[in-house]
């Protein structure tokens, strides 16, 4: 992965002839660096100032025109508003407009940016975002600031609407995508603040593995500002629903899981928004569907992408789920958890989707799966596998291990126990256990072979990379980019997903012997 050194400045007409006096020397001192970035209103004299040995420099103009303006070699004018590539694949957000701007522009402002599909890594605004501001005990700041900061999610954000104050946040994260934020306001050259800003980046190419762009987790990190800020009498129902959001709100009382009703549960069926044209196949006591987001491509003979997911219909956190025989009769409290219902109905399906995976498409099969109290709709991912890949999965494994115990501090350290049969007797113990709570990957080679089993185990209040079977996968099936199920290249049109559906349903026909084929 790339790294550039990148250095931000903030100047006024009136100053900007010294300011790069001192870029030149800063560049020889502290450089050189790949970008400039010149915050402030220079435009009317930028054309004037010699820039000769310094690299390209950016400066952002309050201008109605959103078009980039190479001024001349070297110099680019990043006009209005809108998303900037370099040819490095570094991505720029700027928003140059001020407060009344801002206002008047509002609506084309957001249609601009609801076309942006991917994160940046910099954003830069002339106004304050109003969640930070408030933070700060500011007056100033702007919701559509705000909005589009949500949107873009940058690795840094720098404003400059204070001239005299330097201030730096101390970074947050987004739950949605695990990226770190910092931001950053400078203050302008001939203040007794700090005005100008250094520092490094990643810059993730096409064959980048995604983890390579993960950040460890700081030790200073603070609670997302733009997630709704807590009023003084706060309800205890929303401090554990926070703490259960990774808002990492110690007061709260995490060990409690947050409660989603099964009418609003995305695997439940009696949500009346439930996604049904992407069902395989329903039994008794469990369907499978086609995963949203999928992380597997189509290979060989197989023409679509084969990851689908087994999911019980009734509303359970995990298999082992020990439930009140008052509330329900599902029998998933047995001595031997494989002989209830929904056990067998999950293992026929496994089974079955394994035996089409080999037998018909010559593939190896991974399933994954997290049983936790505080999951909200157990399931378990099925992912086909090329079989001179499925030796590599121990190697993938341990690696993505090593990043999550190394790396993300904050993580439960993953310890890996192997079983070479699911009739294994500690194996049997920890999943009839109601109270224990693990991830799992079991690795089928052939239908015919007993599969090997990979757990690690780890409390309810741990906090897990919900993404970690994922990234297992993904990396072993050098599919760097396919992580996140919510990113544009794994996006599906519901007429794709429904074709999706239509090859796999062909292709799975012989091997489902519910009674909906």
């Amino acid at each position: 992965m790339a790294e550039s050194k990148i250095l931000v400045v903030h100047a006024n007409k009136n100053n900007a002839e010294a300011v790069f006096q001192k870029l030149r020397k800063l560049n020889i001192k502290s450089g050189p660096f790949a970008n400039i970035f010149v915050l402030g209103d220079i435009q009317s004299i930028i054309p004037d100032i010699d820039i000769e040995g310094l690299s390209t420099i950016f400066t952002i103009s309050s201008g109605n025109d959103d078009r980039t303006n190479e001024i001349k070699t070297n110099l680019i004018e990043l006009n209005g508003f809108g998303v900037y590539e370099l040819s490095n694949k570094l991505r720029i957000g700027y928003i140059g407009l001020n407060e009344s701007q801002l206002k008047e522009q509002n609506t084309e402002i957001n249609e601009k940016f609801n076309k942006v599909k991917q994160p940046v890594d910099i954003f830069i605004t002339r106004e304050w975002s109003m969640d930070i501001a408030k933070l700060k005990g500011k007056l100033s700041g702007n919701k559509t600031i705000d909005a589009i900061a949500k949107k873009l999610q940058p690795k840094y954000h720098f404003t400059y609407s204070d001239p005299v104050a330097f201030f730096e946040l101390d970074p947050f994260k987004w739950d949605s995508s695990e990226r770190i934020t910092r931001f950053i306001n400078i203050a302008e050259f001939g203040s007794p603040a700090k005005w100008a800003y250094a520092f490094n980046i990643k810059i993730q190419s096409e064959d980048d593995d995604e983890d390579d762009d993960d950040e460890s987790v700081p030790d200073n990190l603070i609670s997302n500002p733009y997630e709704t800020m807590p009023s003084k009498k706060r309800p205890l129902e929303k401090e554990i629903e926070d703490a259960n959001k990774g808002l990492d709100r110690k007061s709260a009382l995490v060990k409690k899981a947050r409660t989603v009703l099964p009418s609003s549960c995305h695997f439940c069926f009696t949500n009346p928004n439930l996604e049904d044209h992407m069902i395989l196949s329903i039994s008794n006591n469990a369907y499978v569907t086609i995963a949203k987001g999928p992380l597997t491509v189509p290979h060989g003979e197989m023409d679509f992408s084969g990851h689908c997911l087994i999911i019980p219909i009734e509303h359970i956190p995990k298999l082992n789920f020990k439930i009140d025989s008052s509330t329900t009769s599902t029998d998933t409290a047995t001595n031997n958890i494989f002989a209830s219902p929904l056990a067998l109905d999950f293992q026929t399906y496994e089974r079955s989707l394994v035996s089409m995976n080999y037998k018909k498409f010559d593939m190896c099969t991974i399933v994954f799966e997290i049983n936790s109290d505080r999951s909200i709709h157990f399931h378990k991912q099925v992912l086909p596998i090329p079989k001179y890949l499925i030796m590599k999965f121990q190697e993938a494994l341990d690696r993505q291990v090593y990043i999550n115990n190394e790396k993300f501090t904050r993580n439960r350290k993953l310890e890996l126990e192997t079983f070479e049969s699911s009739l294994d007797e500690k194996y049997m113990e920890l999943v009839n256990d109601s109270s224990s709570n693990y991830l799992q990957f079991t690795v089928y080679e052939t239908p015919e072979t007993d599969p090997k089993i990979y757990v690690a185990r780890f409390n309810s209040e741990d906090r897990i990379d919900l993404q970690f079977g994922r990234r297992v996968i993904a990396f072993l099936l050098r599919l760097p980019k396919r992580v996140k199920w919510d990113s544009q290249i794994c996006q599906q049109t519901k007429e794709q997903e429904i074709k999706e559906v239509e090859k796999f349903q062909k292709a799975y026909k012989d091997y489902d012997t519910s009674e909906s084929k």
